[in-house]
């Protein structure tokens, strides 16, 4: 490549300044680095303190068109380079605006709102939630030769989904990858393995898009990018006729959140599903899966936090937190052992992973050998000593939480309310940027806070394990029923509220004749003729229209985009609601052998009532109609 040469200035960086994250931001400074042994295009930088609030300042201006004659005909890449992007901590992607085939005399326009793009909404929450802090951060403004791009696209020289180290994940496109890098298209998917083999995972189009050979050159180019910068690399390619052109090259930022094997082929480990095959049943694809596990890490290392576990200790366990979950054969599992490591963290692990067992539904309690290679015995006095204390330094924490669990849910709320206060239809108009912002708050707001969820699932964990063990020392099997009596049938539970909604409209629905049976076909028109009805049945909708049979998987369809569950849950209330009318006319004319009959029918409507309101996101437990 042709060196390019600025004259040293204040506005335009030299050679030297290029180099320094700390002027020339990071995206900069890694072009600079790479400029030297890799075939980059020709680019100089803007520094930050060349813009105000209206531009360029007017002797920036004449700097950058001198620049820019220097730098040759366009047209040119007009990218962001803050001092933290593309950093090992936070890779900024997606945050700031770039502006592609941009025309010499629009640069100075361009750069500007590149640089102005730094005090948006997006990036103050992506850099929050990274504990980067959350004030406006200005960047450089890297202005670089367009490439005439047969092909273009991404490389990862270590696989971003499974941390494999062994093999480059290449995404291509014809033409230049904008669209590719931004996710509105999806392109073709190779993967190239040590050996040189090519794997050929997905095409976008009818027929790949690079050569075998090209994807060869790419690979090779990204493991060179890992080489010189000692990481793995996600680099931006392009060919420009048969040459290829590294465009930047970024650490792969998610790898420290990926589980690598901790232990040996031949180690235990127990996989189970008890108690999470409810929230995902059957088949799960693998975006849900993906999103689960992150929530999982997420939310129990923040809780771990919560309850007093050092945060030394949180930190050295990610990976314990990372693999709470695992899939196999497309279906969620518990990494059961991993649940009893982050349960270890906690004092007192001999007594809470009997009441996490109670909590979990599994069947049979941990192996005591196991158990020991987890949270090993000791008999030394001082250890012993040392949790004892710890434990009573948890107690008192619980009493505390307890006391103010009541202040806790009340914000909970508060933030819950705020972060879902966003119409559908706003969302639905929304652009990419603007989503990636909207999804940002609801992982400040609700993810990473997610306290009295937990708060309460532990408290209810310990207080249900604690009077457990009491009855059944005190009651034996007597103990343990009255323990049930008391606990089932508590009353106002909001997940109760749609299944007391689909028996108010199926009482209604049941007043109209043969409507039952059009509803149960899902002819959502036929609300037409029951006006009351079609009130009640969208407001449901409103409410609870993003619940639904598995509601917890991503790929799901909610009651907004498929509405005839509810309808069906409908058409059996009213049914059933007919079925306790008849019985009971019936029994006032004293033919009891046939209301007995309807008592039996009834019965049945209970329960085909209670399956089509689960169906419905009714949530569990018994109805009575």
């Amino acid at each position: 490549m042709a060196e390019l040469t600025v004259k040293a200035s204040t506005f335009v960086l030299d050679e030297a300044a290029r180099l320094s994250v700390e002027q020339a931001g990071g995206k900069a400074a890694a072009l600079a680095q790479l400029a030297a042994n890799f075939p980059v295009p020709d680019f100089f930088v803007i520094s930050a303190e060349a813009f105000m609030t209206r531009g360029l300042r007017a002797a920036a201006k004449r700097e950058v068109d001198a620049a820019l004659e220097a730098l040759g005909d366009g047209p040119f890449a007009v990218r962001s380079s803050a001092r933290e992007e593309d950093g090992a901590e936070g890779s900024h992607a997606g945050q700031f605006e770039t502006e592609l085939n941009v025309a010499a005399d629009d640069v100075a326009a361009a750069a500007f709102r590149v640089w102005k793009s730094g005090a948006e909404g997006s990036v103050a929450a992506y850099r929050k939630e990274r504990g980067l802090g959350d004030e406006a951060q200005a960047p450089a403004v890297v202005v670089q030769k367009m490439v005439g791009a047969r092909i273009a696209g991404v490389a990862f020289s270590a696989d971003p989904v499974s941390g494999a180290r062994d093999v480059v994940v290449i995404s291509a496109v014809s033409g230049l990858a904008d669209e590719l890098v931004s996710g509105e298209v999806d392109g073709d998917s190779y993967r190239v393995h040590a050996d040189g083999r090519v794997e050929q995972v997905s095409l976008d189009g009818e027929g790949p898009v690079a050569s075998e050979a090209d994807l060869q050159v790419v690979a090779d180019l990204a493991r060179r990018a890992e080489a010189h910068f000692g990481s793995p690399q996600d680099i931006e390619w392009a060919f420009e006729g048969g040459e290829v052109r590294l465009l930047q090259s970024r650490p792969i930022t998610t790898l420290d959140e990926i589980v690598q094997p901790q232990a040996p082929d031949d180690a235990v480990t127990i996989w189970d599903n008890s108690n999470i095959v409810e929230s995902y049943p059957g088949v799960t694809s693998a975006l849900t899966f993906s999103f689960a596990r992150y929530t999982y890490s997420h939310v129990y290392q923040a809780f771990s936090r919560l309850m007093g576990v050092p945060r030394k200790d949180v930190l050295a366990n990610r990976h314990v937190f990372g693999a709470m979950l695992g899939r196999i054969d497309g279906r969620v599992y518990y990494n059961l052992l991993n649940w009893y490591r982050a349960l270890a963290m906690f004092p007192g692990f001999k007594s809470n992973r009997a009441f996490m067992e109670t909590m979990m539904g599994v069947s049979e309690p941990l192996p005591e050998p196991i158990a020991q290679r987890i949270a090993p015995p000791t008999d030394e006095f001082y250890v012993r000593l040392l949790d004892r204390a710890k434990l009573v330094k948890v107690g008192l924490g619980l009493v505390w939480h307890q006391a103010r669990l009541w202040w806790t849910k009340r914000q909970f709320y508060k933030r819950l309310n705020e972060a879902l206060d966003t119409s559908n239809a706003a969302i639905d108009k929304m652009s990419a940027g603007e989503l990636v912002e909207e999804y940002r708050k609801l992982e400040d707001r609700l993810l990473r806070r997610w306290d009295a969820p937990l708060v309460n699932d532990f408290l209810c964990m310990i207080a249900f394990g604690v009077t457990q063990k009491a009855m059944d020392k005190w009651g034996g099997d007597k103990g343990a029923d009255l323990l049930s009596r008391v606990l089932v049938g508590q009353g106002d539970i909001i997940s109760a509220e749609p299944a007391r909604r689909i028996r108010s409209m199926g009482e209604e629905a049941a007043r109209h004749s043969g409507l039952a049976d059009r509803l149960e076909r899902g002819e959502i028109g036929a609300l037409e003729d029951a006006p009351e009805l079609k009130i009640e049945f969208e407001d449901y909708v409103r409410k609870f229209g993003d619940r639904c049979a598995q509601e917890l998987k991503l790929e799901s369809r909610t009651l907004h985009e498929d509405a005839s569950p509810v309808l069906m849950a409908v058409a059996a209330a009213a049914r059933s609601a007919g079925r306790t009318e008849t019985r009971a006319g019936l029994a006032e004319k004293g033919d009891h052998d046939r209301a007995g009959f309807w008592r039996g029918r009834r019965d049945e409507g209970v329960c085909c009532f209670a399956v089509a309101a689960v169906d419905a996101g009714a949530g569990s437990g018994e109805f009575e109609i």
